[in-house]
C-alpha cells in the first residue's frame, strides 16, 4: 500500500481575537514557540512509518491509548473542566473503541505508558498540554480518513479500525472552539509561558511513548486506564 506522508497539520482554527502583550495569540505563541518540537515529532512518525502495516498500526495505538489516558486525567479536573467550552471534545467512547482494537489486532494489554506526566500541572500546562495532544490526535486521525488508511489496512467498523473509522466532525468543532476560547482570554505573559511548557511536556511524552511502543511487548505487562 501506499505509505501516507504525515505532514502533522492541525485543523484551522477561528481568527485569532486578543493578542498576548506580544502582539500574538496563545495559539500563536505555541505554534511559534514550541515548532520546533512539533516539527521533530512529524519526521519521527514518518520514520517509523505507523501505518504501513496493521501490526504497525496497532504499534501506533497503544501510543494514542496512553496518550488519551494523559488527557482523560485532566478532564476529570475541575478547573480545567471549566474552561471547555464544548463537551463532545472528551468523545468519551474513544478509550472503548481503541481497546475493543486493540484486542482485534492482538495488540492488548498494551506496553506500559511509563508514570502518568499530566499529575502536578498548573492549569495553563495543563490546557496547553491539552490542546497540543488532542491537536495531535486529531490531525493525525483527519489525515488517515482522507486516505482512507484504515480500509488499506484491511481494517473496518468491527474489526480492529473502531477507532481510525469514527466520524470526527464534533470532536473538530470542539477543538476549535477550544483554541478560540483560549485566543479570546487576556493571559499575561506567564500565563502564556507555562501553555507552551505544557504543550512542550505533551510533544516530549509522545516522544517517549513512541519508544516504548517500539520496544517488544509481553503478555505479563498490566494495561492502565484512568
Amino acid at each position: 500500500m501506499h505509505i501516507p506522508y504525515i505532514a502533522l497539520q492541525f485543523p484551522t482554527v477561528p481568527a485569532p481575537f486578543a493578542p498576548t502583550p506580544s502582539g500574538r495569540t496563545l495559539t500563536q505563541r505555541l505554534s511559534e514557540d514550541a515548532g520546533f518540537l512539533h516539527d521533530y515529532l512529524r519526521d519521527g512518525l514518518n520514520l517509523i512509518e505507523p501505518f504501513r502495516t496493521a501490526e504497525h498500526y496497532a504499534g501506533f495505538l497503544t501510543v494514542l491509548y496512553h496518550m488519551l489516558a494523559d488527557v482523560r486525567r485532566l478532564y476529570a479536573d475541575e478547573e480545567v473542566w471549566r474552561v471547555i467550552p464544548d463537551p463532545e471534545l472528551v468523545d468519551a467512547p474513544r478509550a472503548r473503541r481503541m481497546e475493543a482494537d486493540l484486542h482485534d489486532l492482538r495488540a492488548w494489554p498494551p506496553n506500559p505508558g511509563a508514570t502518568p506526566a499530566t499529575h502536578g500541572l498548573g492549569l495553563m500546562e495543563a490546557l496547553g498540554w491539552l490542546y497540543a495532544s488532542e491537536g495531535l490526535m486529531l490531525s493525525l486521525d483527519m489525515m488517515a480518513q482522507a486516505q482512507n488508511l484504515g480500509e488499506q489496512l484491511g481494517l473496518s467498523e468491527t474489526h480492529g479500525g473502531r477507532h481510525l473509522l469514527s466520524p470526527l466532525a464534533n470532536r473538530t468543532r470542539a477543538w476549535r472552539s477550544l483554541a478560540a476560547v483560549l485566543d479570546s482570554a487576556r493571559f499575561s505573559h506567564g500565563q502564556g509561558t507555562d501553555f507552551v511548557s505544557g504543550a512542550s511536556l505533551a510533544y516530549h511524552r509522545l516522544d517517549e511513548l513512541l519508544s516504548l511502543a517500539l520496544r517488544p511487548r509481553t503478555d505479563t505487562e498490566p494495561a492502565e486506564m484512568a
